[in-house]
């Protein structure tokens, strides 16, 4: 019987991210600002706090800008 078992998330090190990053005002992934909208990646504790982590909404488009 084949199931299909989806893995959570890998989560970034939370120390490793910028305060802003901790802080869910820029993107957990590319550091991007997102602004009024965000979707959360996952809950994670750091140093006994706990910190939410917020990633772009439709994902990290990380490519070269356009022209």
């Amino acid at each position: 019987m084949n199931t299909l078992v989806s893995a959570p998330p890998l989560l970034p090190d939370v120390a490793r991210l910028r305060p802003r990053q901790q802080m869910g005002i820029d993107c957990a992934d590319c550091g991007l600002p997102l602004g009024p909208s965000g979707r959360v990646l996952g809950e994670v504790r750091y140093r006994g706090l706990p910190f939410r982590l917020w990633v772009c909404p439709t994902g990290c488009d990380t490519g070269p800008p356009g022209p």
